[in-house]
């Protein structure tokens, strides 16, 4: 009983973590060699400079970026205090590992298969 209550109390820390106040993009890196992967997280990078992701109560997120006309939305959750998931409204959903969440920074881990079997990470981080 006692573990319970404290995972308990820990997510419900991570979750006040990200909803309490607006996130803005730093930056989004990854260890590909592949050019083609480089190439697109600079495009992402770019798309997404200056841009912020509001976590809101209940499950939801808006991610409002200068260079996009409308606003990304989607549903969030938390699985246990590691891990991330990011459901948008257009896309499919995704699964990262939580590296750094706290007060000033929330920086997170997917890991992906590239066309020759190659495993390879992005990371993503936001500050306050």
């Amino acid at each position: 009983m006692l573990v319970m209550l404290t995972l308990t109390a820990c997510e419900k820390d991570n979750t006040t973590l990200l909803t309490d106040g607006v996130w803005t993009f730093q930056n989004i890196t990854t260890d590909s060699e592949d050019e083609t992967i480089i190439n697109l997280i600079a495009l992402g990078k770019a798309l997404l400079t200056d841009a912020t992701m509001e976590f809101q109560e209940g499950g939801t997120y808006i991610l409002t970026s200068p260079l996009v006309e409308d606003p990304s939305t989607g549903d969030w959750e938390l699985i246990g205090d590691d891990q991330l998931i990011l459901d948008p409204d257009d896309e499919a959903s995704s699964t990262s590992d939580i590296e750094t969440l706290s007060k000033d920074k929330l920086s997170y881990q997917e890991t992906f298969v590239d066309a020759q079997m190659n495993s390879y990470t992005i990371t993503t981080t936001w500050t306050r």
